[in-house]
């Protein structure tokens, strides 16, 4: 099994049973964007689902953190916020992650165009 599949299973199992399944469709979704965004930057699919699991946080801290929340309207939204923010912490760690392995990689002045129109004005 994949490791986010593996983790979906494992808070699953420790989730209360209301709202369960809206809060796994949403760590998933967040787990698969974080993957994505690894795999997008070069990082091989097994390594990124991975790396996103374990940036997500342990399964048992974040089931608690869902079932310790009050079991109301309000909750519920709480819930999203917590998933939401945890899923923005994530997405800036792999930016940032990017960014300090190949700094300037997508500045437009690194684009084969820019650098060629360098090279030609020099030769002017």
């Amino acid at each position: 099994m994949n490791p986010i599949g593996a983790y979906i299973d494992e808070l699953a199992s420790q989730l209360r049973r209301r709202h369960r399944r809206r809060i796994l469709a949403e760590v998933r979704a967040h787990l698969l964007d974080g993957a994505a965004t690894a795999e997008r930057s070069g990082a091989d699919p097994h390594q990124a689902a991975l790396g996103a699991v374990e940036r997500f946080g342990q399964p048992e801290q974040v089931a608690r953190q869902f079932n310790s929340l009050p079991v109301r309207p309000r909750a519920m939204a709480q819930r999203v916020a917590a998933v939401l923010l945890a899923s923005t912490a994530m997405a800036t760690l792999g930016s940032a992650t990017v960014w300090a392995i190949e700094p300037g990689a997508h500045s437009p002045s690194h684009h084969p165009a820019h650098v060629h129109a360098r090279a030609a004005g020099r030769h002017r």
